[in-house]
């Protein structure tokens, strides 16, 4: 069994996984995009291949100012047959070959239902096998109520990011951020501390298409923060990057106004879709949600390897 990347002329190809013609159209036209913009490169996408046939595939992706990959995606092995032994050997071969260090770690997103997510236990026994562990469980909202007018907050005072400065912004999300619930922010606290965890997910969040105009914090009418709301665009389209309210102003229903700036601030940017995520254990975000007109389209599952 050889493990390698694929090249250019190879695309069509690699492409050709499913007995789905237009889903393999639909993964052609999506990685020639991804090249393009810089989130995959050709570099990134690995074949186990044996006497010329591929029975395994592998794509690596990062956000295009990054440099190197974090998440691995459209994982396709013989499920019915050896797919623990080849997708093993796929996954180490693949993570060593993108020589990334030690304090590094990638992460599997599994979303449900979704073409991708076929033979999902199998994929799970993989995962867990080779030592990814689950790192949090997410409800994916997605928003598409464009006739409905969004009014703007009439209790909150929004001031972006080029107001305020990052200095302020970082400690503001260092603040939202003490006594949240989603385990993912949760678990880079335990490693790196409040502060620190702050900092870097502020700087990973640059990596997303945004206009500093977009990212806003929130006040009351005399001046103290409630929140912050950082709408933006990565490889899928307009997101919700990030939300939240501090601690002493939660269940004031703040939230409420936070999603509504975020929302209006996309729509009035050309967006029609929005999607965002939310923690399964985040109860108040996951209505505020659903109040905001925002529809379940999958679940997720995010899974962690560290290669320390």
């Amino acid at each position: 069994m050889d493990i390698r990347p694929i090249s250019r002329e190879e695309l069509e190809v690699f492409a050709n996984f499913s007995e789905q013609a237009e889903l393999n159209e639909h993964f052609l036209n999506y990685l020639r995009d991804m090249w393009d913009e810089s989130y995959v490169r050709p570099e990134w996408c690995f074949v186990a291949e044996e006497a010329g046939e591929f029975f395994g595939r592998i794509v690596y992706w990062s956000l295009p100012s990054l440099g190197k990959p974090f998440i691995c995606d459209f994982l396709e092995l013989p499920w019915n047959a050896n797919y623990l032994e080849v997708g093993t050997q796929l996954l180490q071969q693949t993570l060593t070959q993108l020589h990334l260090h030690d304090n590094d770690s990638m992460e599997y997103q599994l979303d449900i239902p979704s073409p991708s997510s076929r033979f999902l236990e199998e994929r799970i026994d993989l995962l867990e096998n080779f030592g990814f562990s689950l790192k949090r469980e997410t409800i994916r909202f997605e928003w598409k109520d464009t006739q409905t007018q969004i009014t703007p907050s009439n209790r909150l005072t929004f001031r972006s990011l080029n107001e305020v400065g990052e200095d302020a912004f970082i400690h503001a999300m260092m603040q939202v951020s003490s006594q949240t619930r989603d385990r993912s922010i949760l678990h880079e606290q335990a490693t790196l501390g409040l502060e620190q965890e702050a900092l870097e997910r502020f700087h990973k969040s640059k990596a997303f298409k945004y206009k500093p105009t977009w990212w806003q914090l929130a006040y009351t009418q005399d001046g103290t923060l409630v929140g912050l709301i950082m709408p933006a665009e990565n490889d899928g389209g307009p997101i919700i990057a990030c939300i939240g309210v501090v601690p002493e102003h939660r269940g004031q229903g703040y939230v409420n106004d936070l999603l509504q700036q975020g929302t209006l601030t996309l729509k009035s940017n050309g967006a029609v879709r929005i999607r965002s995520d939310a923690d399964v254990n985040n109860a108040a975000m996951v209505r505020a949600f659903q109040r905001a007109g925002y529809r379940q389209f999958v679940s997720r599952r995010e899974y962690c390897y560290s290669m320390s």
